[in-house]
């Protein structure tokens, strides 16, 4: 194997000196990525992360690789294997407040009251949830308990807009309610340890990576499940997401440049050529873009309900992709 990328990482702490190094090689066509360690006792040791012929996969595996052991406190001699230094830039307030409140016990009942609150508040307003607050954005409530409008508007997040349509109500459910913290908030850059900054940082980018290389790899099972001749049926089983996920996730391949026409094509067998003919007009007409009034013009209004309504917004996006590359051809 070549080895074409190599970079040391040690770590000194309380347990002693450790070393190791991240590298990436190839063989043939053939990526691998990793983490190797050695010493007198033990010889030398490896993990390896990837192994495979795809570079988007590799890049995300040893992204995410390396994120863990700079968790652990490892720091490499060259930087730059992530999006960018942790240490040599001066942390924003907003990501300084959310690293001292992911590293705070909240109040499991207050943040039960405020996910009840987001829920109605949700439900009042006709909107998703995490549109009302994130996940984050309740911790930072919880931990921080701003009890009047002002000091709402210091937590990330809560901009005018969300200040003015929620001050209110947070105000009064926090009124009264003792808290450690003071606002303004400027004293929280002090009081996070530089050490358990990094982790907490390094923590949220094993995690994105984390996720990126999940996608990265459900993208392949996909692309797999497509040129064996799968189903939707048969993708719904393997690959344990509905089958308007699977459209959804299909439509994104057909925007990144992938071949997906097969599975399109089987699906749409039972669509009669007049209802073909109907929707291509209605796109020409109406625009490729929303499929709402495509629904309403195709079909009317639902008759038979949700399950219905979800078969013809089904097929109306997979009709949407074959017409995209029925165009594109015809130019």
């Amino acid at each position: 194997m070549q080895i074409v990328f190599l970079n040391r990482l040690d770590r000194v702490d309380a347990r002693g000196e450790d070393r190791g190094q991240v590298f990436i090689g190839e063989q043939q066509g053939t990526w691998t990525a990793g983490w190797r360690t050695s010493d007198a006792q033990s010889g030398a040791e490896e993990e390896i992360w990837y192994e495979g012929i795809s570079w988007e996969e590799l890049l995300a595996a040893f992204r995410h690789g390396a994120a863990g052991k700079m968790r652990e406190g490892f720091r490499p001699m060259i930087d730059g294997m992530l999006d960018e230094p942790v240490w040599e830039r001066k942390p924003q307030q907003a990501v300084m407040l959310q690293c001292y409140a992911d590293l705070q016990e909240a109040d499991p009942d207050l943040v039960n009251r405020l996910r009840l609150w987001r829920r109605a508040k949700a439900s009042e307003e006709g909107r998703s949830a995490y549109l009302v607050a994130t996940n984050r954005e309740l911790q930072l409530l919880a931990v921080f308990r701003p009890a009047t409008p002002e000091e709402l508007g210091h937590i990330p997040g809560f901009a005018k807009l969300k200040t003015e349509r929620y001050g209110s109500d947070l105000s009064e459910m926090f009124k009264g309610m003792p808290r450690e913290h003071a606002f303004p908030l400027d004293w929280v850059s002090q009081a996070v340890d530089p050490e358990r900054f990094a982790e907490w940082t390094f923590r949220q980018k094993e995690q994105k990576y984390g996720k990126t290389l999940a996608s990265v790899r459900d993208k392949r099972s996909l692309l797999n499940a497509i040129r064996e001749g799968q189903s939707l049926a048969d993708m719904e089983s393997l690959l344990q997401c509905s089958r308007r996920q699977l459209v959804e996730r299909i439509e994104r391949l057909d925007e990144e440049g992938y071949d997906v026409l097969p599975i399109i094509d089987r699906e749409l067998t039972a669509v009669t050529a007049e209802e073909w003919t109907q929707a291509s007009e209605a796109m020409v007409e109406l625009g490729d873009r929303y499929l709402k009034p495509l629904l309403l013009k195709l079909y009317g209004e639902a008759t038979g309900g949700d399950q219905e309504v979800e078969r013809q917004y089904e097929r109306l996006r997979m009709m949407r992709i074959r017409f995209r590359r029925e165009r594109q051809t015809a130019i």
